[in-house]
This record gives C-alpha cells, structure tokens and sequence, in this order.
C-alpha cells in the first residue's frame, strides 16, 4: 500500500503539473491586473482580470472534477454506457473550450489597450 502512494504521487504529479503552472502565472497576472487597476485605474486593468479569472476557473474546474480520469471513473467505477460518457466529456470540452475562448478574448482586448495606452510617438 505505502509503495503505491509514490506511485499516485507522480502520476498526479505529472497530470496537473501543466495546470498547476497555468494557476500559478493567472494568479501572477490577477494581482498585477488589480495593482495596475488600484493604482492607475487604467480600463485594460478590468479586462486582463477578467481574462486570468476566466482562466483560472477553468483550470479550478479541470482539476477538480479530475478530467483526465474522467473517463475511467465514469466508465469503470460507475458502469455509465460509452455513449453517456462521451456526451459528458464533450460537455465538459465544450465548457473548457468556451470558457479558454473568453478569456482569449479578453486577453487580445486588454493587449491592444495596453498598446493604445503606451503608445508614444517615436522620432526617426
């Protein structure tokens, strides 16, 4: 029992290792989206938290609902049919993708503010 501790360890290690590192750079980019908003009270402030918080619910989501053994849970553990199980993974895709879509979105907006912003006229 002890030995498969490690084991699981690492697996879960290298799962969510990528998702884990995504939280931590939204979490970066909401604090600096909020001190840049508190202090200088830019518009692009907003946007680029809405983006890191959209961001940072979908990786809150992958993870807690375990979706990469999503389908061995579902399939093994609770006996559904492939076809149920497929219909929820292609929900849970579809809210992944919508959800990583929108804050693209607003990524790309709060990037071209920042460019209108800071945008000084440069001499040849």
């Amino acid at each position: 029992m002890l030995n498969q501790i490690v084991g699981d360890f690492f697996i879960y290690l290298l799962n969510y290792m990528p998702t884990i590192l995504v939280m931590t750079f939204d979490i970066i980019i909401l604090v600096f989206a909020i001190l840049i908003y508190k202090r200088n009270s830019y518009k692009y402030g907003i946007t680029l938290m809405i983006s890191s918080i959209l961001s940072l619910a979908s990786s809150i989501i992958y993870i807690s609902i375990q979706y990469p053994n999503l389908y061995i849970r579902l399939v093994y553990e609770l006996g559904l049919p492939w076809a149920v199980v497929n219909l929820i993974l292609m929900t849970w895709s579809f809210v992944f993708l919508s959800l990583n879509t929108t804050s693209a979105i607003f990524l790309v907006v709060s990037i071209s503010q920042i460019y209108k912003t800071h945008k000084k006229d440069r001499i040849d």
